[in-house]
């Protein structure tokens, strides 16, 4: 097999994973908010019922092809057996580079954009994504070398939040961080550190770029000296710590409260 993220069945070549979103969720919010993206279903559910039975209706009158497809091979296909019986092959997305963003937005005062460092976990990554488009943020940016890429689980993750919101897939993080910064971006970098400032008090720039790193990995040296400003959540509780997409979300919230 030329493309080792791509399932064969006889007769036929399914899609590489990258242009596959999976789960009852992902595959509803493209269906509502961008239908023109979806190209064809893959479902194992001979009998209508329940939530499954309302999607696949939906699709049906949107004349979207639905193909039978076994469990199996739908585990195959998506690299995970959380598909909950329905994966979807979307239109391939296009990312966005830094300039190409800062040209997308030129003359718009107020920007918020998430910077994922070194988030590892897929299921992480999702629910950042889906914490960044619920809260409004305008994109995500994330290194395609230094952590999680954009897969069947991550989509699943991020309640196909992955396939609405604008995704910066960018190879120097640190490189970014300072063309951020020329396009008048406050690198604001989430750390417990002697000069952090408290996220309660904390004043936002219109034009802020959150950076989060994962609880294990952190955020890379060279980024966080590149930072203009850092910040920490003061925890109350026994526990010690938030994981980062309840973080990033809590950050992302006090954002756009400021500017609500």
């Amino acid at each position: 097999m030329n493309d080792p993220h791509s399932y064969r069945q006889p007769g036929s070549r399914l899609p590489p994973r990258d242009q596959l979103i999976m789960g009852i969720h992902a595959v509803r919010e493209i269906l509502l908010h961008a239908p023109e993206r979806l190209l064809r279903v893959y479902s194992n559910e001979p009998q209508k019922q329940g939530r499954k039975s309302q999607l696949l209706e939906l699709c049906e009158k949107q004349g979207i092809p639905i193909i039978p497809t076994s469990a199996d091979a739908l585990t195959k296909m998506t690299g995970s057996d959380s598909h909950q019986s329905v994966a979807a092959h979307v239109k391939g997305r296009s990312f966005l580079d830094v300039s190409g963003f800062l040209k997308r937005i030129e003359g718009q005062e107020r920007s918020f954009v998430l910077m994922a460092d070194q988030i590892f976990d897929p299921q992480n990554f999702g629910t950042l994504i889906r914490s960044a488009e619920c809260l409004g943020a305008d994109a995500i940016a994330w290194s395609k070398n230094r952590g999680s890429d954009i897969t069947p689980v991550v989509a699943k993750s991020s309640c196909g939040a992955s396939e609405l919101l604008s995704l910066i897939r960018i190879s120097n993080l640190a490189e970014a961080v300072g063309q951020f910064q020329d396009g008048g971006f406050d690198a604001v970098a989430a750390l417990l550190e002697k000069d952090s400032k408290n996220a309660f008090s904390f004043d936002f720039s219109p034009r802020t770029l959150l950076i989060v790193g994962s609880e294990g990995e952190g955020i890379q040296p060279l980024i966080r000296k590149r930072a203009d400003r850092s910040i920490f959540i003061p925890m109350k509780g026994k526990i010690e710590s938030l994981n980062v997409a309840q973080a990033a979300g809590l950050l992302m919230g006090l954002y756009q409260k400021q500017f609500q």
